[in-house]
Order: structure tokens, then sequence, then C-alpha cells
């Protein structure tokens, strides 16, 4: 996992409709101190859940029930495109936090955790795997160097018969 850093205009305008989204849809009720989008992303498999944490508490929900070609899954594959390289293809699943503690709400905090390598955790409400054939879509259009493709990744895609799509 690694935390975003610089980003060009495109991610950052990405990042904050993101954000924006997140805020108006899941923020409606004052006094959470962070709301955390996880989002899973992996060929034609995109899963939302967000996580309201209030003091010591958190709360979990689906992120998106509006269908495909909701706002949020838009947004989360647009940052799948926009951080895509030659080398490393894009990441599997990505967190985006927006805080308020210790804020003024008017500025929130905002940040973003990418995972290009680790098996992604599945959202609480998303009880099946991931199948092979979206992992393999995945690297397919992602293309990555050959030793950034993780073991566990060759493992899944060739115990289901496929082949690995390399570069």
């Amino acid at each position: 996992m690694r935390t975003d850093r610089l980003q060009s205009p495109r991610q950052r305008r990405t990042i904050d409709r993101l954000a924006r989204w997140l805020v108006r849809a899941h923020g409606a009720e004052p006094g959470w101190d962070a709301l955390v989008l996880d989002a899973l992303s992996v060929g034609r498999d995109v899963r939302l859940q967000v996580r309201e944490v209030r003091g010591d508490a958190t709360g979990c929900r689906p992120g998106d029930a509006a269908g495909p070609r909701s706002t949020p899954r838009r947004l989360v594959r647009a940052l799948q495109d926009d951080y895509a390289d030659l080398v490393d293809g894009s990441w599997f699943s990505a967190t985006l936090i927006v805080t308020v503690a210790g804020r003024r709400w008017q500025r929130p905090g905002v940040e973003l955790v990418l995972n290009y390598g680790d098996d992604p955790v599945l959202p609480a409400h998303a009880p099946h795997p991931v199948a092979a054939e979206d992992w393999r879509r995945h690297l397919a259009r992602y293309r990555r160097m050959d030793r950034r493709i993780p073991g566990w990744l060759r493992e899944r895609l060739t115990g289901a018969g496929l082949v690995v799509p390399e570069r």
C-alpha cells in the first residue's frame, strides 16, 4: 500500500470530486470524525463501501446502490485510469479518507491510500470473491511489468486455468 503523494491536476480534481460526493451522499448527519470510502475495482467488478467514524465507533454500509454507471463508480474508474502507468499497472483497491476531527468543516482533510500489490480485503457487504476472469481483465487493461505481478495473483489466475497477461 502507498499513500497518494503529489498528484497531477486531473488526479487532484477526481479525488476532490470523489471526496465531495462522499460527504454529500454519506455525511448528512453532523458529528462524524471521518468518512472512509473503500473501493475495490478489478476488471468489471467495482465494489464500494463507506465507513463512518464517530469517536470510537465505526459504522459500515454499501457505498453505492445506484448501479454501474453511477457517479462514484465513474469517478473510481477515472481515478484508476489516472494512476495507471507502464510499470505498476494500476491499483486494485483504494481508500479515500475524509477527516474533519480537529479541523473546520469547510476544509476537511483528504487522504488517498492505494493498493497495487496486496490481496484486497473485500467490503463487508460483498460475500463473493472477485472472479479470476476479472483479475485477468484488470491485468490486461492495466499492463504491468512481470516482476510487479503479485505471486498471489499469479497463483489465482493459473489455478483457474487462465494465462497471466504480462509485458
